[in-house]
């Protein structure tokens, strides 16, 4: 990995401007924070439209410094200590519960006071309300290429709409052109972006873009690999955009459509 170095000035896209709030997990997120992570699996199973507990367990998220391409690094963290802007030391792992994709059916995880992660994110509506007495998040697995199995999800979460429900599209956050101006930054190391949704203890809801970054296989055999030797991905942090909530006749509105 390349030391980074300060850069000239550059302008980066209004994305960095989330750093108005970051008092939380969220502040971990900031542009070119890399990470070793392997997305928990998603839940597979039937696709009859039910809501089901979310069975997907938290993988480490683990810190690992910063890119070495500086313009895709938040300048503030190459003017200062990185691991003390962000209040975590390079190694250290990033607590947060996660929320499943089960394809064809809704995943539901009581909040329950943690930060949840939650993705890929392509399209999916992610809701958060009261269910049962429980504050809950809620992930709804349509499928891109399934319109009548995304019919049956959305009635059957109509139908038990929580009367507090609130929700986000993360993947509506970014547009391709954003995403593709990040790549570049990268040097060509990036794959293709992923969308992460972030619903935080308090309620607000975020959509986090990561890249798989590729590294020089270790060893000097050549070729680049984007995995650790311990099988873990390399991803960095294009950024964090934090997103208005839509509220309950909103999200009617969405399930209905």
């Amino acid at each position: 990995m390349e030391t980074p170095r300060a850069p000239a000035r550059v302008a980066h896209p209004p994305f960095n401007e989330a750093s108005t709030r970051i008092d939380m997990i969220e502040r971990y997120f900031r542009p070119g924070v890399r990470f070793l992570w392997n997305k928990p699996p998603d839940n597979n199973g039937n696709v009859g439209g039910a809501i089901v507990p979310s069975a997907g367990v938290a993988t480490p998220l683990t810190y690992d410094g910063l890119d070495g391409h500086s313009a895709a690094v938040d300048p503030l963290l190459l003017l200062s200590n990185a691991s003390h802007v962000l209040g975590i030391a390079k190694g250290a792992n990033v607590p947060y519960a996660w929320l499943d994709y089960a394809p064809g059916r809704t995943a539901q995880l009581p909040i329950a006071g943690a930060d949840i992660l939650t993705g890929y994110m392509s399209g999916c509506l992610i809701a958060r309300g009261t269910a049962g007495g429980v504050m809950s998040a809620f992930h709804l697995g349509t499928i891109d290429s399934r319109p009548e199995v995304n019919r049956t999800v959305k009635e059957v979460f109509s139908d038990a709409l929580p009367p507090d429900v609130t929700g986000f599209f993360p993947n509506r956050a970014w547009t391709a052109g954003e995403l593709a101006l990040i790549q570049g930054r990268l040097g060509g190391t990036a794959g293709a972006a992923s969308i992460i949704g972030l619903i935080t203890a308090t309620g607000a809801f975020y959509a986090v873009a990561l890249f798989q970054i590729q590294e020089p296989r270790p060893g000097g055999v050549g070729g680049v690999t984007f995995t650790n030797p311990a099988g873990l991905r390399y991803w960095c942090v294009g950024g964090i955009k934090p997103v208005p909530a839509l509220n309950r006749i909103r999200v009617r509105g969405e399930v209905l459509h």
